[in-house]
């Protein structure tokens, strides 16, 4: 029979390279199972030539076993038999080849023996599938049974260039292997396999090989050589070795159930996840017998990255004991090194939870601890011992003591009697003991005890840890876990800085609350009660106080589970007390319901800042706000009350935010009113006020308005800080209207009686300023042209400046003057200025007021005037020399005609009764004057008699004047005028009367009823009745009534007429 034999990829060569340097993990099984197969597919060979030697031997055997075969014979004779071509399997893809096979037989009776079985070029290709090896269709050969143990031919064996493939799930492995002599000692060969390709449990394998020599000895077969691999990968678990390097000498027993050995270990470096390894090394010795393996280990690895620590130098001894096919293994481990610093992760750790925890107290004992861990970790050593069992009932893990103890030789942290079990789940603790410390650093204690079968329980307990004046307390804290479940209860103190202007003094928080994989984490299920002695939030600084804090029903302040983190906590009220920047400060309220995320609502928020007889109160009816990834809502029927500052803030609502630790008001709206018992200006609104508060400093700005026209009065921008109790307000008038529909009466009460019907602009800046010293406040206002009307008339024209010196208190500097184009008692009186200021207690000083009048001067003598009471005002106006001609000449008298200097004083009494004039007089100076009517009378009925006596006295000379004015402003006027002197002026007619009349002496009185303003006009009336003066257009007459009518008698008891002071006629 004869078949030719193609080429093959098992053809393909394998090169037997002397060792390369590197090192790497093990996987020198998978390449002593390819081995394997080649020798014990040339025993199975020679074992059957040795059987089977007849002629048609081989091929009744293959047949009989079912295995396809096909090859020619060479030769066959008594001594030797040579086969060529064979091919076992499907010859298109062969299970195995041989160029040539060679036996030679040794006759003798019986069956003959196979002395030697020479292989030529023998080519393999196997599988390894889903956990089972086969050969194909050489199966039959390989794998049979028997109970008899098993043993190496005696046979020379020779296998020249013998080559295999076992193709995987993991990859391909090329084998090589050459070698020859007796199976039961002398055999001698070298076998190399590779793989370049190799992947398994989600890690890539780079070039493993396995090169080395077979020696076998007494029937026990031995491996010398290396396996080693390049790089492994395995991304998941975050594992990678490169460069790994197994020295391995290993002897087999006779009946290849059992080895002992000897393997090298070198690796170039070694990482998993966060730890890292620069190079290893170390010895075993190992033996397998039984199913049972013993192992001892010595290791040692250098340049270690933890991200707990950085450990130059570690070393790893122990032993390893397996039983029933590892069903059961115990690792016995001694580890031990030293450290040089901490590891970059756990530094960084606290870097960033010194760093986050911005400026609190765990900032500053994060700080501490850091700085002596690392002193420590300079030097430091540790030591551990631990056992590793695996069995049935699963893994655990037993560490009988562990120790770091750090540069100053004291103990860091320690372990004793740790008892961990692995689940599917994870490790679970089950009992131990631990406790850190060291200089500096933190003590901590703990101990961890069997709970039923799945349970623990752990106390722990952290002494006073304290930097400068952070301080934290842990006096006990129970942990209790049970199969899904974990629950904890305990109380934290703590004392130090809690954020940025936030600081407690032993602060106590209760910590109770439990876990479990359905529920998730709950904290607080019930009332708790948080309290300190001292609680400071910028420059709120509270007293000893406790608060409780309640959950919702059937529920937990604070949840976490699958649905996120939930905080909701209610309180029936607060009621705190302290200091605010060093004023006294309590603060109450109603119900407060908070939901995180979701809304919160606190009700009747009553704050009082200062001692309770001079307290600033602030009052919130309402406050809500919704919490998520920011915090806002709105508030209302709030109320401002500032002792320092007269003013009250009411029906304050709007929207509040607080993003980014700042605080944001808007859509403010108030109401602001004086609250002073007298009122000194009228109630202004705000529709659109903002707030912000950041950095313990609170910023305003408003535009206070008219409430019923809405126009703008002033706007405002506020500054206060609440740290310092300082603040600031400025106050911008940019030009305030004054029309029919914003009067000053409009504004300020003090007004009402003093000035109406403005008609101009007032503009001006204002400043208040308060710290703990008290409120100072100033201003200066102005107009360029203001009209209104007075008590004593309309002005015109009034121009200035005001400057005040307490705007609050309407307190003026001294000297303050307003210039006044006209004002018109009657008569027009121009170009005059009023020296004046505002004193404390609404007091208005007029120190002086002056005006050229009439070629002389009229002057208003100082007076005081409390504004805002009906206290009586009395202004005396002065005249001095004014002309008589000027004088008709500005009344537009146009028929009179007067000379004549006067001087005099009008006594001017305000009072809630209304205006009067009281005993006003004017004189006239020497030589006198004369008064003269030079045009045609009005009236055209009088009598002849009537007529003769007005041309007699149509010009009259004088020596002396008085005119008296007495009663009120708004009713008849009593004007008395006295001629002294008198005689016929220029012009008037003279006859025998006269002539006899003027050598006498005669006193002319004249006594006039007349309203005020009609007074001035009475003679120009006698001949334009239309010149009527109504003092109701000026809008001074009560409630805008006519004037009272005149009474029917001036003085009671005397004439209406004068009496006659002259002589008797001779």
């Amino acid at each position: 029979m004869a078949s030719d034999v193609s080429d093959d990829p098992i053809e393909q060569d394998v090169s037997v390279d002397p060792p390369e340097s590197g090192s790497g993990r093990s996987r020198w099984r998978f390449v002593l199972l390819g081995i394997f197969v080649l020798l014990v597919l040339a025993l199975a060979i020679g074992w059957f030539s040795r059987e089977r030697i007849a002629h048609n031997l081989i091929a009744s055997e293959l047949k009989k076993r079912g295995v396809p075969a096909t090859y020619r014979i060479e030769s066959i004779g008594p001594r030797q038999q040579v086969l060529a071509n064979l091919v076992i399997g499907d010859p298109k893809q062969p299970d195995f080849t041989a160029e040539r096979l060679i036996v030679a037989i040794r006759p003798r009776f019986g069956v003959p023996e196979i002395t030697s079985v020479r292989v030529i070029k023998p080519r393999l290709h196997g599988t390894w599938l889903k956990g089972k090896l086969s050969f194909g269709a050489l199966d039959p050969l390989i794998f049979t049974q028997s109970d008899e143990p098993f043993r190496l031919p005696d046979m020379n064996l020779a296998i020249e260039d013998g080559r295999g493939l076992i193709e995987s799930d993991h990859g391909a492995l090329g084998l090589k292997l050459e070698g020859n002599g007796n199976l039961r000692g002398g055999f001698a060969g070298q076998v190399a396999a590779v793989s370049t390709d190799a992947s398994f449990g989600g890690c890539d394998a780079d070039r493993l090989t396995l090169f080395g020599k077979i020696l076998v000895t007494a029937e026990k077969p031995d491996f010398t050589g290396p396996v080693r691999l390049s790089s492994l990968k395995c991304a998941n678990a975050g594992l990678g070795i490169a460069n790994l390097d197994l020295q391995a000498d290993v002897t087999g027993d006779a009946a290849m159930n059992g080895a002992e050995g000897k393997l090298v270990l070198k690796a170039g470096s070694l990482r998993l996840a966060d730890y890292a390894m620069r190079g290893a090394g170390g010895i075993s010795r190992f033996s397998w017998r039984n199913d049972k393996l013993t192992a001892r280990y010595d290791l040692a690895g250098r340049a270690i990255e933890t991200p707990q620590l950085r450990i130059p130098k570690a070393k790893l001894a122990g032993r390893v004991r397996s039983f029933d096919h590892f069903s059961r293994v115990d690792v016995e481990s001694d580890l031990s090194g030293s450290v040089v610093a901490l590891g970059a992760p756990f530094a960084r750790t606290l870097d960033d939870l010194a760093r986050q925890a911005d400026g609190s107290f765990v900032t500053a004992l994060a700080q501490k601890a850091g700085a002596a861990l690392r002193r420590e970790a300079m030097g430091a050593n540790f030591a551990v011992s631990a056992n590793l069992r695996h069995s049935p009932q699963g893994d655990s893990l037993i560490v009988p003591g562990a120790v770091l103890r750090g540069a100053s030789g004291q103990s860091l942290v320690s372990l004793s009697r740790l008892q961990v079990k692995m689940t599917d789940k994870g490790p679970q603790l089950l009992a131990g003991n631990f406790a850190t410390g060291g200089p500096n650093l933190p003590r901590i204690s703990g101990t961890v005890s069997r709970q039923g079968m799945d349970g623990f329980a752990a106390d722990i307990a952290m002494a006073a840890y304290a930097s400068g004046d952070a301080r934290l307390v842990l006096p006990k804290l129970v942990i209790v876990q049970k199969p899904g479940r974990l629950g904890f209860a305990g109380r934290l103190l703590a004392s130090g800085e809690l954020a940025s202007g936030a600081r407690a003094e032993n602060l106590s928080l209760p910590i109770e609350g439990n876990w479990s994989q359905l529920a998730g984490l709950s904290v607080w299920r019930s009332c708790t009660q948080v309290s300190f002695e001292r609680l400071r939030l910028s420059g709120l600084d509270l007293s000893k106080r406790s608060l409780s804090l309640c959950p919702p029903r059937g529920g937990a302040i604070v949840r976490s589970g699958a649905g996120g983190l939930k905080i909701a906590a209610g309180t029936p009220s607060l009621d705190l007390a302290g200091k605010l920047g060093g004023t006294p400060v309590r603060l109450k309220s109603g119900p407060v319901g908070l939901a995180w995320p979701g809304h919160f609502a606190v009700r009747t928020i009553d704050v009082a800042l200062g001692p309770a007889q001079t307290a600033s109160r602030f009052r919130v009816a309402n406050l809500t706000g919704l919490v998520g990834s920011e915090i806002g809502g709105a508030f209302d029927g709030a109320e401002v009350s500032l002792d320092a500052v007269p003013l009250d803030m009411t029906e304050v609502s709007g929207r509040w935010r607080y993003a980014g630790e700042v605080l944001t008001l808007a859509q403010g709206r108030l109401r602001l009113s004086d609250r002073e018992q007298v009122d000194r200006f009228e109630p202004l609104v705000a529709n659109d006020a903002t707030l912000r508060l950041a950095d313990n400093l609170i910023t305003a700005s408003a535009v206070l308005r008219e409430p019923e026209s809405q126009r703008e009065v002033l706007r405002t921008d506020i500054r206060h800080n609440l740290a310092s109790g300082r603040g600031s307000a400025d106050l911008f008038v940019d030009g305030l209207l004054l029309d029919d529909a914003v009067q000053p009466d409009t504004l300020t009460p003090l007004a009402l009686g003093v000035i109406a019907n403005a008609k101009g602009t007032v503009r001006g800046t204002g400043r208040i300023d308060w710290d703990e010293a008290g409120v100072t406040s100033t201003g200066r206002f102005g107009t360029d042209g203001l009209d209104f009307a007075a008590a004593f008339g309309p002005v015109t024209g009034a121009s200035g400046t005001i400057e005040f010196t307490d705007l609050l208190g309407l307190v003026t500097a001294p000297d303050q003057q307003l210039k006044v184009a006209a004002i018109n008692p009657g008569i027009e009186v121009t170009d005059g200025t009023i020296t004046y200021e505002l004193r404390e207690g609404n007091i208005l000083a007029v120190k002086r007021g002056r005006w050229p009048f009439l070629e002389g001067a009229l002057r208003l003598r100082p007076v005081d005037i409390e504004i805002g009471t009906d206290h009586a005002v009395r202004y005396v106006l002065v005249i001095d020399g004014i002309d008589a001609a000027r004088f008709v000449q500005q009344l537009d008298l146009g028929n009179l005609a007067a000379t004549g200097t006067f001087d005099g004083r009008l006594p001017l009494i305000f009072d809630k009764d209304g205006g009067r004039i009281e005993r006003g007089r004017l004189t006239s100076r020497e030589p006198g004057g004369n008064v003269s009517y030079v045009g045609e009378l009005t009236y055209k009925d009088l009598s002849p008699m009537a007529n003769y006596a007005f041309d007699a006295l149509r010009s009259i000379d004088y020596k002396h004047m008085a005119i008296q004015m007495d009663g009120p402003l708004d009713g008849e006027i009593i004007t008395r005028v006295v001629f002294d002197g008198i005689s016929q002026g220029e012009g008037a007619s003279r006859n025998f009367v006269t002539k006899r009349i003027a050598k006498l002496p005669i006193r002319f009185r004249l006594n006039i009823r007349a309203p005020f303003m009609q007074l001035v006009s009475s003679m120009r009336s006698l001949y334009d009745p239309e010149y009527v003066l109504d003092p109701r257009v000026l809008g001074i007459t009560k409630d805008g009534k006519a004037t009272a009518p005149a009474p029917k008698t001036v003085n009671p008891g005397k004439p209406d007429v004068q009496p006659s002071e002259s002589g008797g006629m001779p």
